[in-house]
């Protein structure tokens, strides 16, 4: 099952979207209540792909949370380092 881009972010989500990640990378996720917006603009911010939102703000809210999670990563970050 897929949630709409306004839906609750899912496990399956946060593997498909942001790659391999820790289990408690995942969890704290979740907990954040994050949409699948806000998983979309916090992996582009975490790759380094903007520094704001898509209306051109600064990133804030469960975007920069998301995006805070990711940073600090292991997996996620070590594979950001493969790929550059």
């Amino acid at each position: 099952m897929v949630a709409s881009k306004e839906g609750l972010v899912s496990s399956q989500d946060i593997r498909r979207l942001a790659g391999p990640v820790a289990d408690h990378t995942v969890i704290a996720i979740l907990e954040t209540g994050a949409s699948i917006t806000d998983l979309e603009v916090a992996v582009m911010h975490a790759r380094g792909e903007g520094e704001y939102d898509v209306t051109g703000h600064a990133l804030s809210g469960k975007a920069a949370l998301v995006s805070d999670i990711l940073a600090n990563d292991e997996l996620y970050a070590r594979e950001d380092d493969e790929e550059g």
